[in-house]
């Protein structure tokens, strides 16, 4: 169970540390003023922060059926790094479309 527990925490931070890095390297492609790149990487960021949240959904699902899921700072690193990259997503998305 330990495992499953490491493996999902361990999924979250790949996949939001990905999507954070591709929103950083769009936010780059502004300041360019590459719009079309930007909105290339905005989506592949959007598809890895995607696979983030599916993989916590697994917690979420554990937690619905009664399971206790504990709360270890893994585990807070990966909701932490998940929700950073969802408030970039957001904020890139805006800068894309004001330039």
């Amino acid at each position: 169970m330990m495992e499953q527990y490491e493996e999902n925490c361990f999924q979250i931070i790949s996949y939001a540390g990905e999507a954070r890095s591709y929103f950083i390297e769009a936010l780059r492609h502004v300041k360019d003023e590459d719009k079309r790149k930007s909105m290339e990487l905005l989506e592949e960021g959007n598809n890895s922060l995607i696979l983030a949240e599916k993989a916590h959904l697994k917690f979420i699902q554990q937690e619905a059926e009664d399971k206790t899921v504990e709360m270890k700072m893994i585990l807070m690193h990966a909701e932490d790094l998940m929700m950073s990259a969802d408030t970039l997503k957001a904020i890139v998305s805006e800068l894309i479309n004001l330039f």
